[in-house]
């Protein structure tokens, strides 16, 4: 379904079939409610804010201005968290989910995987409101904690995470204003990643080891050829021992898997 197709069903609340058959009764509020709506789509207002909603992993989720548009890209880091937990057979991982938005990885994994425990830290309050409403939504509000933090700020050494996960702004700030502008649409916060885009992976990356189960996972999104700036971030901690990398649909390196050694060496 187009962008066209998918916003006409959406205003005037009937499905595909309906559409072209032209069996939809006549709705001067659904009618005004479409064409308003395809002004705002010629003004590059992202068709996700129009509709207020997204799909992602096959879920329907609530989305705002407020808030980051989930990417399909991002489903990759989803299913290769899925897979490992399958795979080494944790029984009830304890996750933490660093700059969770409106909550569609969190909420993601708990929906298919309700043995999961996740406390997931957003710096915004308005996006912990709109992934509190989605974890109701999804049915999962009982198996998610919901922190308002800066990355690890209040979050203690001695928790034992057995995964840290993050989608981190990665775009670097000196590319963000020549990004489309449908895109900055979006909050900045959730895009502008600072020099080379690599603010956040300097921060999370240390920090992480110091809160992971021995034998514990770092994951996490990145950027194009972003790769080898943030293996030598992990490496430079000498705190991981294994590394794996999940590349996109386009053949982009996207997600990286990093191992926490037994012990710490430094």
């Amino acid at each position: 379904m187009d962008c066209f197709e998918q916003l006409a069903c959406w205003a005037l609340d009937c499905n595909r079939i309906e559409l072209y058959l032209g069996e939809i009764k006549e709705d001067k509020r659904k009618t005004h409610r479409f064409l308003r709506a395809l002004r705002q789509l010629t003004y590059g207002v992202p068709i996700q804010y129009i509709m207020g909603e997204a799909e992602f992993m096959g879920l329907k989720f609530y989305v705002s201005p407020l808030v980051f548009i989930p990417r399909p890209e991002t489903e990759i880091l989803v299913e290769g968290v899925l897979n490992l937990v399958k795979e080494k057979r944790f029984r009830s991982p304890y996750i933490f989910e660093i700059g969770t938005g409106s909550g569609t990885i969190a909420i993601s994994l708990t929906k298919y995987n309700p043995s999961c425990r996740i406390l997931a830290s957003d710096i915004s309050k308005d996006a912990l409101k709109l992934a509190l409403a989605n974890a109701k939504l999804n049915g999962v509000i009982r198996r998610i904690e919901f922190v308002l933090a800066d990355l690890f700020a209040g979050i203690s050494e001695k928790e034992g995470f057995d995964l840290i996960i993050s989608n981190p702004p990665y775009i670097p700030s000196e590319n963000y204003d020549t990004l489309p502008a449908e895109v900055k649409s979006e909050p900045k916060i959730a895009l502008d990643g600072g020099t080379q885009g690599l603010n956040f992976y300097e921060r999370i990356i240390p920090q992480s080891a110091k809160r992971l189960k021995p034998e514990g996972y770092l994951i996490l999104e990145m950027g194009l050829g972003q790769t080898e700036a943030i293996q030598n971030l992990i490496d430079q901690t000498r705190a991981y021992r294994k590394i794996k990398i999940l590349k996109d649909y386009n053949g982009i390196d996207r997600v990286i898997f990093a191992k926490r050694r037994q012990a710490i060496n430094g």
